[in-house]
């Protein structure tokens, strides 16, 4: 829900403008603006507050922000600046109307006849004469010039069918624990073998997966644009769909942005606990290294950090012990692994230049570590940092811890027959 012009005034005068949030800020790492770093935006928005004009150095700052959560982890007097700027994004799209490019895809997330399941299936019928598969990376580059697209812009290969159409086909064992599992936009649409190998899991470890198809967007990404209806029509369908299925205690996801959006939701039914996929394993922890014995991933592995899954969530600990109970001594840490990849919902698509500088960082640490696998919790990050490894020519492959452990899963199967 979008702050209140009361609750903005009261956060803004938190704001002793120390310029901790310098230190940590990807933007202002990268332009070195006052106007660009978490106190420079909150002074411009104090001053205009409640104006109908917007002049362009207060458009330009609002606009760029990754919402990454750096800021506020870093802020001593726990200002909610995010939820500042999202709402300076409100003002500014009832004022001024949505970026077009944000408005023709938020349109597929609530359009019936021309939905997003659609749109990606149509599109996955004519990817290949517009685009070829990289040979080594999952997803696509270029073939022929489009306006806006450089020849190292990676698009996900868009299967033809979406994770609903494959568990259409798909009968879980009998007697398992029935438990919620939100997929989210990229999950469902773009990586359902993604999905996949999250159910696979449960099952491994006694659990149903419940995958509704009344599920709709997080709405992260509308919030974060400013979009406040479309965003607040995504809450409530998905509100609907957990209180109809308010017996069932846990929800689990693989996206840290759906679940820092579904953590946020208000009014959800009582005891309805959300689970990161790592807090879920984290606590079977016992059964899942049963399971897995003494089997290692033999490549080298580093992890970076989703900023809406550790800002945003505060969780840490728990993927990082996952990926050493299945890469153990060959699990290994970037540098600075907490700093944001530049992808940022849309900001990747609109602001590709300095979403590239910010993503350079990224890839030359995890250039370093010589891993050859950079595992990542958010599936909006795995396809940034897919891209951040074609532009540098890297070796290594950007994956989903759940990926990984599914495959060593899928190991043990000949084992137990």
């Amino acid at each position: 829900m979008t702050m209140t012009p009361f609750e903005i005034e009261e956060e803004l005068k938190k704001c002793v403008k120390c310029g901790a949030c310098m230190a940590v800020c990807p933007i202002y790492r990268q332009t070195g603006r006052e106007d660009m770093v978490a106190r420079g935006k909150l002074n411009l928005i104090e001053l205009i507050k409640g104006s109908k004009e917007l002049p362009a150095g207060w458009l330009e700052a609002v606009d760029y922000c990754l919402l990454c959560c750096s800021c506020e982890e870093n802020c001593s007097k726990g200002v909610k600046i995010t939820e500042i700027i999202a709402a300076a994004r409100v003002q500014q799209t009832e004022i001024m109307g949505l970026n077009p490019i944000k408005k023709g895809v938020f349109a597929l997330l609530k359009n019936r006849i021309i939905s997003i399941s659609r749109f990606v299936k149509l599109g996955s019928f004519g990817q290949w004469l517009l685009w070829q598969r990289l040979p080594r990376h999952s997803g696509l580059v270029r073939r022929l010039p489009l306006p806006g697209i450089d020849e190292k812009t990676v698009i996900p290969a868009l299967p033809k069918r979406n994770l609903d159409d494959l568990l259409r086909k798909q009968r879980a064992a009998a007697g398992l624990q029935p438990i919620l599992f939100f997929p989210g936009c990229a999950t469902r649409y773009l990586h359902p073998q993604m999905g996949l190998d999250l159910i696979f899991v449960l099952e491994k470890l006694g659990f149903n997966a419940i995958v509704p198809p009344e599920f709709k967007c997080c709405g992260m990404v509308t919030w974060g644009a400013g979009d406040e209806s479309t965003s607040a029509k995504l809450k409530q369908a998905n509100l609907k769909v957990l209180h109809e299925n308010a017996g069932i205690k846990q929800l689990v996801t693989g996206c840290a942005s759906c679940g820092h959006a579904l953590k946020d939701y208000d009014g959800r039914p009582q005891n309805c606990e959300i689970l990161d996929i790592s807090e879920f394993l984290f606590q079977h922890r016992e059964k899942l290294e049963d399971l897995l014995g003494k089997r290692k991933l033999r490549q080298k592995i580093t992890y970076h950090d989703p900023c809406h899954l550790r800002k945003g969530q505060g969780v840490s600990k728990e993927p990082r012990w996952l990926l050493n109970l299945i890469a153990g001594e060959n699990f290994i840490e970037m540098r600075h692994p907490e700093r944001c990849c530049g992808a940022g919902g849309t900001f990747g698509i609109t602001h590709k230049e300095l979403s590239r500088k910010i993503l350079k960082e990224k890839t030359l640490a995890a250039d370093a570590t010589g891993a050859g696998i950079v595992a990542s919790g958010c599936p909006g990050c795995i396809l940034q940092l897919t891209e951040g490894a074609v532009v540098a020519e890297s070796d290594w492959q950007a994956e989903h811890p759940i990926t990984l452990l599914a495959n060593l899963l899928h190991q043990t199967e000949p084992e137990e027959r």
